[in-house]
């Protein structure tokens, strides 16, 4: 597991700051209603181990850029426009921990802090920290943390940027057919609807989904679930993501997806957080086997901007719902 906990929050987006720090699982779903904080959530983590980091789903931008632009740009990820954001986290990499700091100024300043240490580059597939903040950055005094084995992968509540994956699917053909990926995708992709693929394959213009007969269907002239979930799969097949980060995970599929969806992402040696408002999600949430490390995070901001949160177990959910009451109100009854 990479991320431990959230320790902090503070200025960030719409959250003024966390009441209490926010432990994470191995499979985390968070919960609340519209503008509770689930997307601060899932862009907070998204933005370690540095908001400079190129994200290779969105064409080599920094993870920075990506969330920022179509909004006002990075001071917009600022509480209320003006001043720092402060991130603090609990890291696990190759089962040492550290304190990971990371702050953003409205005017585009960026800081990182590992264990106190100032991150004084992002370089290629590192990044370089001083060993003693007193120091000169020279390279005695520089600790190299690699990056590249920690792949963060983020599919956003945005249908345009799931089209935009087809280039680095296309770019990364020869990887796919290797690793047996293009097959074990289409057996997945099978389970969930009344025909069979044997396949997905790649041609002039896009992906195709191969049947039985050895006819073919565009993957864009599927339903918008099917269009998600192939290229996410793909992506996800591709990198084997330390964590993947989900907002609005069930949209546009249908529970049988959503149910098969949650197995398979419950089955990866990655951490998982999603949101959702689907009740069908935490449905199917008690039907994952052999799955102990589950929660759901029930988010609520009051009138300060302070967000709160309680914690619930399967266990919880599945009394929840046995007493024909929907979690997604139940969960909601606490006090900041």
């Amino acid at each position: 597991m990479l991320i431990n906990e959230i320790k902090s929050i503070k200025e960030f987006r719409g959250i003024k700051k966390l009441k209490e720090s926010i432990k994470l699982d191995k499979f985390n779903i968070l919960i609340g209603k519209n503008n509770s904080g689930k997307t601060a959530i899932l862009e907070s983590l998204f933005l370690f181990p540095h908001p400079r980091r190129v994200y290779k789903l969105a064409n080599n931008r920094s993870v920075l850029d990506f969330i920022s632009s179509g909004r006002n740009g990075i001071k917009s990820l600022v509480y209320k426009y003006e001043g720092t954001a402060e991130l603090e986290f609990d890291i696990n990499l190759d089962n040492k921990f550290y304190k990971w700091k990371i702050n953003i100024e409205s005017d585009g300043i960026v800081n990182v802090f590992k264990d106190n240490k100032k991150c004084v580059r992002v370089e290629g597939k590192f990044l370089e920290f001083l060993i003693d903040n007193q120091k000169p950055a020279v390279s005695d005094n520089i600790e190299k943390v690699p990056i590249d084995n920690l792949e963060i992968v983020y599919f956003p509540y945005d249908t345009t940027f799931i089209k935009t994956l087809d280039n680095f699917l296309s770019n990364n053909e020869q990887k796919i057919l290797k690793e047996n990926i293009h097959t074990k995708v289409a057996e997945a992709i099978s389970k969930v609807l009344d025909e069979r693929f044997t396949e997905i394959v790649l041609k002039k213009d896009g992906w195709y989904l191969r049947r039985e007969d050895a006819s073919y269907i565009h993957v864009n002239d599927m339903g918008d679930g099917v269009k998600k979930v192939v290229r996410t799969m793909l992506i996800l097949e591709l990198l084997k993501p330390k964590l993947i980060l989900w907002d609005d995970f069930d949209t546009a599929m249908h529970p049988s997806m959503i149910k098969n969806l949650l197995s398979y992402l419950s089955k990866g040696d990655w951490q998982v957080v999603i949101s959702t408002h689907s009740i069908d999600v935490l449905y199917y949430m008690l039907d994952l086997e052999d799955v102990d490390d589950i929660q759901v995070i029930a988010l609520k901001k009051d009138e300060r901007d302070i967000l709160g949160h309680r914690t619930f177990t399967i266990d919880d959910i599945e009394d929840i719902i046995d007493a024909n009451l929907d979690p997604r109100y139940v969960c909601q009854n606490f006090d900041i």
